[in-house]
This record gives C-alpha cells, sequence and structure tokens, in this order.
C-alpha cells in the first residue's frame, strides 16, 4: 500500500474496532417484501411507504417518458435539459403540497443544500433543530451563515435564540416534519409562530412525511393555509417511490432558486423516465387519500406489538419505529442476525448518523407489509432480542 494510504487506513481500522464500519450489501429488490437466495425477506428498512415503486402504473408511466424523450436530458435545465414534464411535475407537486409553485431539483440532498445556500449567506442567522437531517446541517455550515442548533423540537429555546438575536440580515428556522432516524413530529404551527413573531423565514423539510401526512401534502398541508411556512423541501425517493427532489414556493422563490441556487443551475435535470414515473405515483396518491392512513394504522399496530413483547418504545408518531439498543456492536450484531437467521432487513443505524449511544434498528412499514407480516416480524425481532441479551 502506498503511504498516502495509510492514514485512511488506520482510520477505516478505527471505525471497524467502533462497530461503526458500514459495507454495501447487493439486494434483488428495495420494496418491503423480497426473495433472497430462496428465502421471503421481509424489509423494515424501505423508505418505499406507499410501495409504489413497483406500481405496474408507475413503471409504465416511466418507460412511457423514457420512449418519447429519452434517457437523459443532458444538460442543465437553463440550457436545453428542460421539458415540458419537468413543469408538469412541478405544477403536480404544488398541487399535491398547496403551494403557488415548486422547483424540481436532481435529488432531496441537492435540493436541501440548493435552497438553503440560495436563500442564506454570512449576513444571515439559521436556526435549526439539533436531530435535522444531514443534508439540511450541510446546507447551513456551507451556506456561511452563523448557525443555532436549538434542542430538539424545544419551542422555548429557538424563542430565546431568537429574541437575543442582534443581525440586521435575514433569520432563518429550518426543521424536518418527520425527523427521519425517531419518527417523532415537529411542532409546525408553533415553529409558523415563532417565524411570524420574529420575521424570520421557515423551511420545512417533509421528505418523511409527503405521501403520508395531510393527505398526502405532508404535515404543512394537514395544518391549512393559516400555518403555511415560507419553503417546503421534499423527496421523490421515499413515499413516491422514484427519485428526484423539489422545493414548494411561492412565485417570487421559485424564481429566484432558478436563478440563485448553484444545485439547480449547475445539475442536470431529473431523467425523463423519473419525471413520468413520479407524475404517475402522484396521481395515485391524490386519487387515493387514504393511503396514507392506511399506513398510520398498520404502523400503529406494529408500534403496539413491539411494546408488548417488552422493548421500551417512543411515543408512536409515525411510519418510522425505532428500536433503541445503545451500542454500536450490538445493535450490529442484532440486525446481522435478523437478516441471516429471522429472514427480516432491519438495518443497524449508529453514528454519526444518530448521537452517540443511541444506536438503533430504524424499523419502517410499508404498504407492501400485511398486517400478519407485521405480526410475524414482531415474534421474530422479539425471539432474536431474547436470543442475544437484548430483552
Amino acid at each position: 500500500m502506498r503511504q498516502k494510504y495509510f492514514v485512511l487506513s488506520e482510520e477505516l481500522d478505527s471505525i471497524s474496532q467502533n462497530g461503526l464500519l458500514r459495507n454495501l450489501l447487493p439486494l434483488p429488490s428495495t420494496t418491503g417484501k423480497f426473495i433472497y437466495e430462496g428465502r421471503e425477506i421481509i424489509n423494515l428498512s424501505t423508505n418505499d411507504y406507499l410501495n409504489l415503486s413497483t406500481s405496474p402504473e408507475v413503471i409504465k408511466a416511466g418507460i412511457e417518458s423514457l420512449e418519447k424523450y429519452g434517457a437523459g436530458v443532458t444538460a442543465s435545465r437553463l440550457v436545453t435539459g428542460h421539458l415540458p414534464i419537468h413543469e408538469k411535475l412541478e405544477n403536480s407537486l404544488a398541487q399535491l403540497t398547496d403551494f403557488e409553485s415548486s422547483l424540481v431539483f436532481g435529488s432531496g440532498f441537492l435540493s436541501n443544500l440548493g435552497v438553503i445556500n440560495a436563500i442564506a449567506n454570512r449576513n444571515d442567522e439559521i436556526y435549526a433543530d439539533k436531530l435535522n437531517h444531514a443534508s439540511l446541517i450541510d446546507g447551513v455550515l456551507l451556506s456561511g451563515a452563523k448557525s443555532f442548533r436549538y434542542k430538539h423540537k424545544d419551542l422555548d429555546h429557538l424563542e430565546m435564540l431568537l429574541k437575543n438575536s442582534k443581525t440586521t440580515g435575514k433569520k432563518i428556522i429550518i426543521s424536518d416534519s418527520v425527523f427521519s432516524m425517531d419518527g417523532d413530529i415537529a411542532p409546525v404551527k408553533e415553529l409558523f409562530e415563532l417565524s411570524e413573531k420574529y420575521e424570520a423565514f421557515l423551511i420545512v423539510d417533509e421528505a418523511h412525511a409527503i405521501g403520508v401526512f395531510g393527505n398526502g401534502g405532508g404535515i404543512t398541508k394537514s395544518l391549512g393555509q393559516n400555518y403555511k411556512p415560507d419553503i417546503v423541501l421534499g423527496t421523490l425517493s421515499k413515499a413516491i417511490g422514484c427519485y428526484g427532489g423539489f422545493a414548494s414556493v411561492n412565485k417570487i422563490l421559485q424564481k429566484y432558486f432558478i436563478n440563485k441556487s448553484r444545485t439547480f443551475i449547475y445539475s442536470t435535470g431529473l431523467p425523463p423516465s423519473c419525471i413520468g414515473s413520479a407524475i404517475s405515483a402522484i396521481d395515485l396518491i391524490k386519487n387515493d387519500i387514504s393511503l396514507g392512513n392506511k399506513l398510520l394504522k398498520n404502523a400503529k399496530i406494529f408500534h403496539s406489538l413491539l411494546e408488548s413483547s417488552g422493548f421500551s418504545m417512543n411515543k408512536f408518531e409515525s411510519q418510522i419505529i425505532p428500536v433503541l439498543i445503545g451500542d454500536n456492536k450490538k445493535t450490529l450484531e442484532f440486525s446481522e442476525k435478523l437478516f441471516n437467521n429471522y429472514d427480516i432487513r432491519a438495518v443497524a443505524i449508529r453514528p454519526p448518523t444518530v448521537p452517540l449511544g443511541t444506536a438503533r434498528l430504524r424499523l419502517s412499514v410499508s404498504l407492501a407489509h400485511t398486517e400478519e407480516d407485521l405480526k410475524l416480524s414482531a415474534e421474530k425481532i422479539r425471539l432474536c432480542a431474547k436470543e442475544i441479551g437484548i430483552l
């Protein structure tokens, strides 16, 4: 090995010794259930919440767009990479989230980076929930704005920070709506009220709420027009089952981001197949507003089953259900044994994705799971936990 790689190799060794090494495992499918080496696997780590990634209608729409427009648009949308279906998708997303307009990006991560870096600069102050997603954290860091991380969902702490602000620039509050690793829900209504009181912009990332809450339009839509944030961020890669990211905004902000967001300006437009599939998935969500409620009903059943098995569970709030273990290596052992011996895919989530000492199985329910699947899974998780001494 060449000398310059030694320091990297040593760092990898340290990561491995602390039970934090990550590896890729190719799987035949990413849906809620699949066959792997002759075994039916129940996948409790999928974000395909509404089971739309394999919907025949969604796949057909993607193929039709692929055949009509080609495999890719091969340029930024501001050059020659802008197609009519980009605007059709944006109109569909604006309608779904109940906004005036929206803007589509290459991914949810890119939309978060691009929006925050466009709207914030070194003269501004950002107030961000301590447990926000990594894409929001990175967006804040790259913006150069002065940043404050308030205690998780702590409105008193946030207001204290806002009250003490001396900035002459913009004040910007940023929060997830459904937090990706804990599944709990931000106090979005109260965040809006604070943003109004202190004349701050409010940005809410609805990545895990779109398709599930608010008849598919997210937590903010369920609160109505009186509590609408300035910007709703979202992804097409979870409940919508496709790929891409977006920001739902008013017309002024849409035009502003087209002109100022570097991840929009300097990125190739979303491929036609992704767009066609996403439009179809959104139509399915709009046409059956019960999908999210069905998912949450099943998730609540699963949460109750785990709780009655003896696990210490947080209050039920969403389709994301964490089972906290704490120790990194024990969490990894739990995950691997569930997959190898019990046909359950439940990925171990460890630092830095979650805070130190809070390693967990981050379980998520999908409409691919029947109630019987969830009962069977809860029992297998209980048995495995007993086998390795967690219960």
